[in-house]
This record gives C-alpha cells, sequence and structure tokens, in this order.
C-alpha cells in the first residue's frame, strides 16, 4: 500500500514511518524541513501552512500527523491552516487519489477542560482553546468524507517515547536529571494514562487494515497516573529523588477510557509505563 504521513518530521512519523516500512508499505513522507525528512522513502517538502502545494503523489491511503501548535493569537493562521485547512485539503486529495484509508491524529484535548472523570469516545467535545477547536474542526470534516473513504480519528493522549522533545514527560526527566523542582497541582492534578508511540503506530497500522475504518478511538495507555507519582517512576528509574513544590492552580484530569482501543486490538497489551520511561530516558541519555 502506497501510504502519504504528513507530518514527517515529527514525532509520532519518526517512529511510524520505519513501521510502515517493515510491514511493507510505500511511504510518501510530507514534511516541510527537507533537512529532517527520513531516508528510504518518497520525501515531498510541502508547507502545510501554504495556500499552494506542488503536486503529490497519488496514494491507496493517507495518515495525517502534521499539526501547528503554537501560541494563540499570534498563532492563529498556522494554526488554521495546517490542523483544518489542510485537513480538508489532504482529505480531497486521498478521495482524487482513489484512497481507501484516512487516518486523522487528533488529541484528547477535543474534550476541554472537564472534571468529567474518565473520557469515552462518547463524551461531549467542549474545548474552548482555539488548538482545540481546530481539532474538533479537523475531527468533524473527516467524519464528513466517510462516504468516500474508510475514516479513523485517533484521540492522543499524552503519547510519549524515545525522541520527543518539549512534552511533559521529557521534561520532567530534564528536570529531574537536573534537580530542578517540579510542580505539583493541587490534589495532585491531571490524572493521565500516557500511551507509548509504539502503540500509537501499532493502531495506525492496523487502522489502515481496518474495512470501513475504525472511527474514532482514543489512543491512551491503560495505567493511570499523575504528576507525582510518574515523577517518582522516572526518578527511580534515573537513580535520582525528585523535588516537588506545590502550587495553588487546579487542573482536571485527563484519562480516556480504553475499552473500545482495547476491543480494537484484540485485547493485545500495550507498553507497561516503566518500560516506556525506561526507552524514553535511556535515549535522552
Amino acid at each position: 500500500m502506497n501510504v502519504l504521513v504528513s507530518g514527517a518530521t515529527g514525532f509520532v512519523a519518526s517512529h511510524l514511518i520505519p513501521a510502515l516500512d517493515a510491514a511493507g508499505h510505500d511511504v510518501v513522507a510530507v514534511g516541510h524541513d527537507h533537512t529532517r525528512m527520513p531516508g528510504g522513502v518518497t520525501r515531498v517538502v510541502v508547507d502545510l501552512a501554504a495556500h499552494d502545494w506542488p503536486t503529490l503523489p497519488l496514494v491507496d491511503a493517507v495518515v495525517h500527523l502534521a499539526q501547528a501548535n503554537v501560541p494563540f493569537p499570534d498563532g492563529a493562521d498556522a494554526l488554521f491552516a495546517v490542523n483544518v485547512a489542510a485537513t480538508q485539503g489532504l482529505l480531497e486529495h486521498a478521495r482524487r487519489s482513489g484512497a481507501r484509508a484516512f487516518v486523522l491524529a487528533s488529541s484528547g484535548s477535543v474534550y476541554g477542560s472537564t472534571e468529567a472523570g474518565t473520557l469515552s469516545e462518547e463524551s461531549p467535545l467542549a474545548a474552548q482553546d482555539f488548538y482545540a477547536a481546530t481539532k474538533v474542526a479537523a475531527e468533524r470534516l473527516t467524519m464528513a468524507y466517510a462516504q468516500q473513504l474508510d475514516v479513523t480519528i485517533l484521540r492522543l493522549f499524552v503519547p510519549y517515547g524515545p525522541g520527543q522533545q518539549r512534552r511533559m514527560l521529557p521534561r520532567l526527566a530534564e528536570r529531574i536529571r537536573a534537580g530542578e523542582p517540579i510542580e505539583l497541582n493541587r490534589d495532585g492534578r491531571p490524572r493521565m494514562n500516557p500511551v507509548y508511540v509504539d502503540d500509537v503506530g501499532r493502531v495506525i497500522l492496523r487502522a489502515l487494515e481496518a474495512e470501513g475504518g475504525a472511527g474514532v478511538l482514543n489512543v491512551a495507555g491503560h495505567e493511570v497516573t499523575d504528576v507525582r507519582a510518574v515523577s517518582e517512576l522516572i526518578g527511580d528509574i534515573l537513580g535520582h529523588q525528585p523535588v516537588f513544590e506545590t502550587t495553588d492552580r487546579v487542573a482536571n484530569d485527563i484519562v480516556a477510557d480504553t475499552a473500545a482501543l482495547h476491543a480494537f486490538l484484540d485485547g493485545q497489551p500495550l507498553a507497561p509505563l516503566r518500560e516506556g520511561l525506561e526507552r524514553m530516558v535511556r535515549h535522552q541519555g
């Protein structure tokens, strides 16, 4: 299968593209920085925020990983262009290609800030911030093509793993290594269930083969943790005791119900949190 992967220079793509290659797929990697594009695949340099794209190759499937996650309001144009307009552009390219499958990487942020407890795929979408609103819009555009393409929407919850930068878990590891204090919100929240990046790739590979697509799936780990607990786990792996300081800030949980994911994977286990964190911090060196 010829699979176009947008966001090819990103974290998830850096793990997914080798997995697609190993599974026998031909990859068309679409990214904005030619110096960071992967080797061994067809590479197309595209600025998805631009109005005019070069001609894209015909493909059998699209995995749309590209996203803008820049500050609002200054980044509003880029957020809309990449997260919304580019989604429609890639959906239309998939349709015109005669592609079968379209997989959109969305975010658990579409549920918004809520105290609803565990979030299932049927939970209301209460996104308030601009970034999350663009992800909701991208989801709705994707579902509008469900009669033309086998669509899958994956709501990712705290993906992590080797090579990730400037995100919660690698930042915690960096602070623990440096002996810098980690701030804890009131009541120790948010609680979360992070998902290891290779498990995200495994879900995408399966979704590409799913007859009719997989619909909407929360993609999260099976282990629920919080900042203190995961920091202590990272500290144990590193052999460094984390230092904490408490604040009066209040945060809500971001815990996904994974029953649908478990069924989609036929009960196959996900990477244990400690094992995934060990791989992440080992890669950090």
